[in-house]
């Protein structure tokens, strides 16, 4: 991912933290012999009155009651495990899914901390949640892809992504640290139900923690300028789109989100209208560029004064699509072509305001 969220979003997790304490206590008694809590024993008064909370609560406890030492072992194993976060996103921790769980029991785990998401949102943290994120200099665009924009907080909800996905890992279900706003396209068109941490043939797959500190960035300076396929006589570069970072972590990145192809088909939509937008600004703000000297400074400027300024919505793709062009203008091998193509550009944009005069 390009970007990782603040994790001070996460501060306000303790209805995650009420309700493994109660299947934890839960699990205890019943090892012990002891008697089985109420649903009230020991838990904030906001959630007290819960009644979905309260029943289905109930409802796992009549589950668990009929379980051996050692199923109600491997369920506590697995509430630990689908928490153990962000360790669980290294490629090797273990982390059981719920398919390894006593079937018996399936249900009544995935529809608690269903009913635990739901708190979330009735209790509003998820509103406080997403304002932090919002307000982060980095938390206006999915950072997932970079190209989604995200409503502002009071207008249509952001997706709210179960990271670990919570048909596997429903103890993580109401977890803040599993819990990221996500691009609508990202998270129903993309991710959908993949599993971040096991790819479809059961091989452990190390990924980025989106409350983490480490990211990726994006370069095409291996792409090639004239190299692509033409349209309407302009040629597009042969896009070479290269990941940055871990990389184990971006190529599971690339597989869950089809990072690369999703950019190739960005660069080439807007390519035209990038060099168009950078041609009217050249026009007027530098003048004409005649030398290839003066291509690579004009480029120089546009990327600081215009560029640098720019945040999301593939700002980052259309930076790297131009650190690209003026790398070749610089010093690739079709330098003398690709600046001369610049030169007509920028022409063209003059005799088109000299027509429109």
């Amino acid at each position: 991912m390009l970007n990782v969220y603040p994790i001070a979003a996460t501060s306000e997790n303790w209805v995650h933290e009420a309700i493994a304490g109660k299947v934890t206590r839960l699990l205890g008694a019943l090892d012990n012999g002891d008697p089985v809590p109420a649903w009230v024993d020991d838990l904030p008064v906001e959630l007290q009155d819960r009644e979905a909370l309260a029943t289905r609560y109930t409802n796992l406890c009549t589950v668990i009651r009929s379980l051996s030492l050692r199923q109600r072992g491997k369920i506590l194993q697995a509430l630990r495990a689908q928490n153990n976060i962000p360790a669980v996103f290294d490629g090797v921790t273990a982390c059981p899914r719920l398919d390894t769980l006593p079937a018996k029991a399936r249900v009544a785990i995935k529809e608690l901390y269903a009913a635990a998401f739901e708190t979330l949102k009735f209790l509003k943290i998820r509103d406080r949640h997403y304002a932090i994120i919002f307000n982060d200099p980095n938390g206006k665009y999915c950072p997932f892809c970079g190209i989604e924009p995200f409503e502002a907080p009071g207008l249509a909800r952001e997706d709210l992504d179960h990271y670990l996905p919570k048909h596997h890992y429903p103890f993580a279900g109401a977890n803040l640290r599993n819990l990221s706003p996500m691009g609508g396209k990202c998270n129903s068109s993309y991710k959908l139900a993949k599993d971040v941490i096991c790819d479809g043939a059961g091989q452990r797959r190390r990924c980025f923690d989106p409350y983490g500190s480490q990211h990726a960035h994006i370069s095409l300076t291996r792409s090639r300028p004239f190299q692509g396929d033409a349209v309407d006589l302009l040629p597009f570069p042969a896009w070479q789109i290269d990941l940055v970072g871990d990389p184990e972590a971006v190529a599971n990145w690339d597989r869950i989100f089809n990072i690369k192809q999703r950019y190739e088909g960005k660069a080439n939509a807007h390519f035209r209208d990038w060099t168009e937008l950078f041609a009217f600004w050249c026009e007027r703000e530098v003048g004409l560029i005649e030398t290839r000297q003066q291509v690579v400074e004009a480029l120089d400027r546009y990327m600081i004064a215009v560029l640098q300024r720019e945040k999301g919505e593939a700002s980052h793709l259309r930076r790297s699509v131009f650190e690209m062009l003026r790398w070749h203008c610089y010093e690739g091998k079709d330098a003398d072509r690709l600046s001369a193509w610049f030169t007509g550009l920028v022409r063209s944009q003059r005799q088109l305001r000299g027509t429109g005069s």
